[in-house]
């Protein structure tokens, strides 16, 4: 399962006309990349959950032809992490099941999160790194998850065999964690985790030494995205381009006097014009930048007609 009914807050004006899940790295989609990496792990079949924008999600999944079946679920109303999962169980048949945040891009094998999980014999296990902007989870020893947010502060420093990581957005689950929680009820899923620690049977920290994770939530980490991923070795993290910091689709259209440096992003059916200058800027489809102009740090949604010179600025036309 893929969430990605979240209203995507820290990444508008953006997520004003795309939901986050299909906003684009180098011209894939994150929703792209975790159906390709998914199908290559051996998954049978995806389920993501939608709210906001969410004919545009589903415009998405009906338009693309992937190896696996994905279906979309809308939610009448914004049910949040835990009831989005809930809503949807008879999916998974009473059988464990993957979900991954629909804000991430992340490398780690998961076959070993697979096997890892049902070596731990609890019914929910969540993969864990240490990442300090987002380490507040505490976890002892033994690898049981204690707590979370504030509370994970003091229980880690009331002992020393406890740590705090960061949860990388990606758990494996039995749908038998939500009983007692009614379907088609709003839930964070921190509470259903929560339930599970007071009752003794707490979720389990799940660790892969080594992987690739960045979340790709706000505007300033999907800006640092690009700039990351085109200087980083090639072929780090596919289907995602690394190792050159110029895309440009190969349906788009870009005048050989134009100046392309830094990081540059250029979708499908874009046209950049005679003498323009694009410097660390991101073109979503069918943006055309009108001669001469000048952009550096801009992102520049769907369809929008660029002219003039623009700096460190979200361009995204006339929402809906």
């Amino acid at each position: 399962m893929i969430l990605a009914a979240g209203l995507g807050t820290r990444l508008r004006p953006l997520t004003l006309v795309r939901p986050k899940v299909l906003v684009p790295i180098y011209g894939t989609s994150v929703l792209d990349f975790w159906i390709w990496r998914l199908h290559h792990a051996g998954i049978e079949a995806v389920l993501i959950n939608a709210y906001h924008l969410h004919e545009r999600l589903v415009a998405a999944v009906r338009d693309k032809h992937w190896p696996i079946p994905v279906q979309v679920r809308v939610e009448p109303v914004l049910l949040g992490t835990g009831g989005g999962i809930s809503n949807v169980l008879e999916f998974f048949e009473e059988k464990p099941f993957l979900v991954v945040n629909g804000d991430i891009i992340c490398d780690a094998p998961l076959a070993d999160l697979r096997h890892q999980y049902f070596e731990s014999e609890s019914p929910a296990g969540l993969l864990l790194h240490d990442y300090p902007e987002f380490n507040n989870v505490a976890v002892a020893s033994h690898g049981r998850v204690l707590g979370f947010g504030r509370e994970a502060r003091g229980i880690t420093l009331a002992s020393p065999d406890r740590e705090c990581l960061a949860f990388a957005g990606i758990h494996i689950i039995h749908p038998g964690i939500f009983d007692g929680f009614p379907p088609g009820q709003p839930c964070d899923i921190l509470t259903v985790y929560r339930k599970m620690i007071d009752a003794g049977h707490p979720p389990q920290a799940m660790r892969i030494p080594g992987f690739f994770w960045r979340e790709i939530g706000s505007l300033e980490s999907y800006r640092n995205s690009h700039e990351e991923l085109g200087r980083r070795e090639g072929n780090l993290i596919p289907p995602l381009q690394t190792g050159k910091a110029v895309w440009v689709d190969p349906r788009a259209e870009v005048s050989p006097d134009s100046r392309l440096t830094g990081y540059v992003s250029v979708g499908r059916g874009s046209r950049v014009m005679e003498g323009v200058t694009l410097e660390n800027s991101i073109l979503w489809n069918d943006v055309e930048v009108r001669p001469g102009s000048e952009l550096r740090n801009c992102i520049v949604a769907d369809g929008v007609v660029v002219a003039g010179r623009h700096e460190s600025a979200v361009l995204i036309g006339a929402p809906g």
